[in-house]
């Protein structure tokens, strides 16, 4: 049998093992954790580079847009469901990059990030005739997407609230021709497609001017130095 001064010893040093093991999984743990921060802010920043203020040719702002709806639209991207298209130049640009997205805990990790910034100011750059634009948002969209373009989880139907103009109008017209929501796992883009398919351009552009005009980003002050784009 063990003396009591052998096993004593022999508990002090399990003791000290333990401890040192706990030291390294945490230290390991710590490793991991800064790694996997420094990744994701890497990979925001490459998200940022389209979907920011600074590119001439860009994607849509998409500060303060609803979680679920981004984490819907990056998954659909990593499955094909959008993306596949490459008449659809900016879409098929878009799929490249989700699908470079591997983890799938970072895909919640980019909808918290981008949902939980405040919206950005936009520039009015659709023109259109108001009352005609909410006469039609009215017979054609409140009920999906509410009276004040609150959107509806339940029926896949997206807040309009932060959208800008030229987003907005170029996706109307690419669910009106069949470049977005042809993917029979798309359901709430092939409703989307669906209703736009008798819209003309001139219905479209007042149904968004009415959008923004009602309930969407508020507009941004332009300095004389400013440029300034031309309304469509």
């Amino acid at each position: 049998m063990l003396s009591r001064q052998t096993a004593f010893s022999f508990l002090i040093a399990i003791f000290f093992i333990q401890v040192g093991c706990q030291q390294s999984n945490q230290e390991k743990y710590n490793e991991v954790k800064l790694q996997s921060s420094e990744k994701r802010e890497a990979l925001v920043a490459s998200c940022v580079v389209c979907h920011g203020v600074q590119e001439a040719q860009r994607g849509p702002i998409l500060n303060g847009m609803e979680n679920w709806y981004l984490r819907d639209q990056i998954n659909k991207f990593r499955s094909g469901i959008r993306g596949n298209n490459p008449e659809n130049r900016s879409e098929h640009l878009m799929g490249i990059g989700a699908r470079s997205i591997s983890e799938d805990l970072d895909v919640p990790y980019l909808a918290y990030w981008f949902s939980s910034k405040e919206p950005v100011p936009a520039i009015r750059t659709i023109r259109g005739d108001l009352q005609l634009g909410k006469d039609l948002y009215q017979r054609r969209c409140v009920s999906c997407h509410g009276e004040n373009g609150e959107g509806n989880q339940k029926l896949i139907s997206p807040s309009l609230t932060h959208l800008e103009g030229w987003y907005f109008y170029q996706q109307m017209r690419k669910f009106r021709e069949g470049k977005r929501g042809y993917h029979p796992r798309d359901e709430g883009g092939r409703v989307m497609s669906a209703a736009s398919k008798e819209l003309s351009d001139y219905d479209i552009k007042n149904l968004v001017a009415y959008c923004v005009d009602a309930f969407g980003l508020p507009e941004v002050e332009l300095t004389k130095a400013d440029p300034s784009p031309k309304p469509f």
